[in-house]
């Protein structure tokens, strides 16, 4: 947990490590009064430093107290950087006493990102000769684009034994442990999430959609040459493509305009101890956030709209499982003014299809589909990671196990006009 934390703040710092410090100083000193002694030096462009080498006293009880602390500053083209360290000891009459010492330290990049880091150790030891220590360690970052990342973690050993704890979140206040770090298939349990930055997902997706070899699905040649497969009524040749915006989404389905759900999972929603928290607060057990997945699609499959009904293309999405490259599982994906959703589940590999059933619940802005009409598979995102390049995305088998997966949209490349 520690060896994490320190990694974590390593990771972000790293962007704001001030480089050897150039320019003019404008002084230095030092002072001494009382029990304090300390000093300061400035330089120019580079940074500042503040140490009070000791401090020592005695209260009007009897007791006395020692300690030091030491700050640091420092900036240049990279970023700005501060830290501080302490030591701090008290004894009473009696002969009690507490020592405490740690570290803080915080950094902010040349972009933005920031992050802050801190540790503290406790003693303390009765006037009877009972010791309690106890110590704690937590850090947080956030990337320019505002993504959080954080945690922390301690121990406590004292009257009643020795216990230790950790909490961690991922895009807003969420405890728990930090399982839901790591990959999907390692992440410890039969429902899990795993944390994908949008970097990660950008470079995935990027492998994908260059391996991407089923450009001539989706046609009326092809539909021609997979009878039983769905396609709507008066679509022009390679409409089913067209990737909407989530302004057009909302607007077609009367949905807010403004300020969508993110079901960023592994993020915003993260499945922890058989539980689903959304932007950290507990909203269901994984079996109930299954279920509400299960009747979402189900809505959609006892759906009957008339032929002629008017269907939105939502796109096209290659499904990928795992660290996968590349993918032969697409979904092509529309949908309807009242939120139901249609499509198709293309099998590039076997070259087989099965019409996709689905809808949208225009309260939560939640997504969910089966292939075909069977229900121990449901697939679910929400409306506007639809309307991204990229998205995670969960599927329920069940309500046993639910993995995570990514859908990346692609799109047909662009033909170059005519004459050139």
């Amino acid at each position: 947990m520690k060896r994490y934390l320190l990694y974590l703040c390593v990771c972000v710092g790293s962007f704001s490590i001030s480089s050897d410090v150039s320019g003019r100083g404008w002084g230095g000193g030092g002072f001494s009064r009382g029990g304090y002694s300390g000093g300061f030096e400035h330089s120019y462009s580079g940074g500042e430093g503040r140490s009070f080498s000791s401090f020592s006293g005695a209260d009007r009880y009897g007791g006395s107290y020692s300690g030091s602390r030491s700050t640091e500053s420092s900036s240049s083209w990279a970023g700005r950087s501060g830290s501080s360290t302490y030591d701090h000891s008290w004894s009473d009459a009696a002969g009690g006493s507490v020592t405490t010492s740690g570290t803080r330290s915080a950094s902010e990049g040349r972009y933005g990102g920031v992050a802050a880091s801190g540790s503290r150790d406790t003693t303390v030891t009765t006037a009877s000769g009972k010791t309690y220590t106890a110590d704690r360690s937590g850090a947080v970052a956030s990337g320019p684009g505002g993504r959080t990342v954080g945690g922390a973690s301690g121990t406590v050993d004292g009257r009643y034994g020795a216990s230790s704890w950790d909490s961690a979140f991922s895009g807003n206040r969420y405890t728990g442990n930090m399982n839901h770090y790591a990959s999907v298939y390692g992440a410890g349990g039969v429902h899990s999430t795993a944390y994908w930055s949008s970097g990660y997902m950008g470079v995935h997706a990027g492998y994908v959609r260059t391996g991407f070899g089923y450009y001539g699905a989706f046609n009326p040649v092809w539909y021609g040459a997979h009878p039983g497969c769905w396609v709507a009524a008066g679509w022009g040749a390679g409409l089913a493509w067209n990737a909407a915006s989530y302004g057009t989404v909302s607007s077609y389905c009367s949905l807010p305009p403004d300020s969508p759900p993110d079901y960023d999972y592994g993020s915003s929603v993260v499945y922890q101890d058989n539980n689903v928290y959304v932007n950290g607060q507990q909203q269901a057990t994984a079996t109930q956030y299954a279920d509400q997945a299960t009747a979402i699609a189900t809505q959609g499959q006892t759906a009957m709209p008339p032929p002629t009904d008017d269907w939105k293309p939502l796109g096209v999405y290659a499904l990928v499982q795992g660290e996968e490259k590349t993918s032969n599982n697409i979904f092509q994906l529309a949908i309807n003014k009242d939120g139901i959703i249609r499509g198709n589940y293309y099998d590039g590999l076997m070259d087989t299809t099965a019409e996709v059933y689905g809808s949208i619940d225009k309260k939560t802005q939640r997504a969910a589909w089966t292939i075909g009409k069977k229900k121990d598979r449901v697939f679910e995102a929400g409306v506007y990671n639809l309307t991204q390049q990229q998205c995670s995305c969960l599927v329920h088998i069940g309500t046993q196990k639910t993995d995570q997966m990514m859908l990346v949209r692609v799109e047909q490349p662009k033909q170059p006009a005519a004459g050139n």
